[in-house]
């Protein structure tokens, strides 16, 4: 499996988060299995259990799902569970507060860039989202998905690492926005902006990248698989 590359700029983390996480690996055996199920190298990873590098949220959730515990636990804490089961549980008991929405986290990881090959995705765990933003944002929950994203080509308006929010019920660029974008196996988050003569243009928010310009027939065979609406903040 090859190595994915990785930011190495450590962030803030709290001591709570790194010693569940530090449980999530001794769970695994060894950095080697946790290597093998994230494809980011051993010495990555004891980065991230160190402390000394940015820990993405979408391995994490990769490696507690195969540990048995839930991303609910790993990120906030509280007792230990039994991974998917403590947290339906979690959210069967959440069901009377109505302020919170438990979004889908699927196993998909979207570039910034080239893209991502994503084979046959499907639900690692369930996040919380204010309810009373995804109704400003007028998105019902049930057409609401977390995705991961790579790499730095939209930066500053999603950072590398970052979870997106995706409407899924967008299946067409008909207006200008960022987008989630399928291209074979490979998933991307691109700005698309309409042309002229119905050319779609795919714009990186890092000056850094060009962009690149779809004239039909390939502008028309672009597969939209949902837009962008969050990202640490609207979009």
């Amino acid at each position: 499996m090859s190595m994915q590359s990785e930011n190495d700029d450590a962030e803030e983390l709290d001591s709570g988060l790194l010693e569940r996480f530090s449980d999530v690996l001794d769970g695994l055996g060894s950095l080697n299995a946790a290597s093998e199920l994230t494809g980011n190298s051993a010495q990555q990873i004891s980065k991230w259990k160190k402390g000394k590098a940015k820990l993405p949220f979408r391995q994490a959730a990769i490696l507690a799902k195969a540990a048995g515990r839930s991303v609910d636990w790993l990120a906030f804490g509280g007792a230990p569970d039994a991974g998917d089961g403590a947290l339906a549980h979690r959210h069967a008991d959440d069901d009377h507060d109505h302020d919170v929405v438990w979004v889908p986290l699927l196993d998909v990881i979207a570039s910034a860039g080239p893209g991502y090959e994503n084979a046959r995705p499907f639900e690692l765990s369930k996040l919380p989202f204010p309810r009373a933003w995804l109704q400003r944002m007028g998105l019902p929950e049930q057409h609401a998905r977390f995705l991961g994203s790579r790499g730095d080509s939209m930066e500053p308006t999603i950072m590398d690492g970052a979870i997106v929010l995706v409407d899924i019920r967008s299946r067409h660029a008909r207006t200008d926005g960022i987008y989630v974008l399928i291209d074979g196996p490979n998933v991307r988050i691109k700005r698309i902006a309409v042309g002229w003569q119905n050319a779609v243009v795919l714009i990186s928010d890092n000056e850094r990248y060009a962009s690149e310009t779809l004239a039909p027939p390939d502008a028309e065979a672009l597969r939209v698989a949902g837009k962008v609406v969050w990202a640490g903040g609207e979009i």
